[in-house]
């Protein structure tokens, strides 16, 4: 499914959509900007949390053993290319440094930060909400992304069924090697190009003959953000803008290639409780 959505009567999915979003915003910011471990390691304690309030931390787990996979070869790669001068394995021609090592467990740390990030995303957001709530930047620009979305599982399926009767006709598409398996999917490619081509004018001429564009489009009914949810995306926001100037005063922000230490300071104990303070009542979550 490309929206593994669930359902749940939790805090966090009674939430609106916005101030949801706008926390998973503040949370890849954050992935992207921290590069320092202990904060690293607070910030993924405290979106667990919200994950297991959300009811999602099994799912979320789910998607986690594949973010494995490429977390161990980040881990590998920065280990044995990394430079450093405090070596604390010598392998050959192989050396292992404490700065490597700190860099790679970073980067590590970043990933599984982006990885529960989206967890929230796809499984406590309706993407019927988030559409809703991008709206306001266009009914075209929404009504564009919503129509690539919902055919996106549409052409997955035609894919499938071509292939299934391609099969059917005698055509191998898991034997032989990798080149060889590349070139029979590639026989997919020009009937489903075809067959997409045909199912987006269909869509197009039933737009045009609804009269779609001509004039402003009206809603039947608009959910407005409740007090609580204003306070939270006003909060979430303050930490955005917090982190950021935070990033540039150096906080969170460890060069371990060049003999930064894994350490905190009282500095560093302050502006994480603000940070986390200022996403926190994402905790307090909807009311019933």
């Amino acid at each position: 499914m490309i929206f593994p959505y669930k359902s749940v009567d939790s805090r966090i999915h009674r939430l609106d959509a916005r101030p949801k979003l706008l926390f998973v915003a503040v949370i890849f910011i954050f992935s992207i900007l921290i590069s320092d471990i202990v904060y690293l390691v607070l910030f993924l304690a405290f979106v667990i949390l919200v994950t297991y309030m959300a009811r999602i931390l099994k799912s979320t787990l789910s998607i986690l053993k594949y973010a494995g996979y490429v977390a161990f070869f980040v881990l590998l790669f920065n280990i044995l290319i990394s430079s450093g001068s405090n070596k604390i394995l010598v392998i050959g021609p192989i050396v292992v440094t404490t700065e490597s090592m700190l860099f790679a467990i970073s980067m590590c740390l970043r990933l599984f930060l982006a990885v529960f990030a989206f967890s929230i995303l796809t499984y406590a957001i309706h993407p019927d909400e988030v559409l809703r709530a991008i709206s306001k930047f266009g009914y075209k620009t929404t009504s564009s992304l919503s129509l690539s979305l919902r055919m996106y599982p549409t052409i997955a399926a035609d894919a499938n069924n071509i292939i299934d009767s391609m099969k059917a006709r005698g055509m191998e598409f898991e034997k032989g090697k990798f080149v060889d398996k590349v070139k029979s999917r590639a026989a997919v490619v020009m009937p489903l190009l075809l067959n997409s081509l045909e199912r987006s004018i269909s869509v197009a001429e039933a737009m045009e003959t609804r009269g779609f564009g001509v004039t402003k489009r009206t809603n039947f009914g608009e959910r407005k953000m409740m007090r609580h949810e204003l306070f939270m995306a006003s909060s979430f926001c303050v930490s955005m803008i917090l982190g950021i100037f935070l990033f540039v005063l150096g906080y969170g922000n460890a060069d371990y290639l060049n003999g930064a230490a894994l350490g905190y300071s009282f500095d560093d104990i302050v502006a994480l409780a603000l940070l986390i303070g200022t996403l926190s009542p994402i905790m307090f979550g909807g009311r019933q």
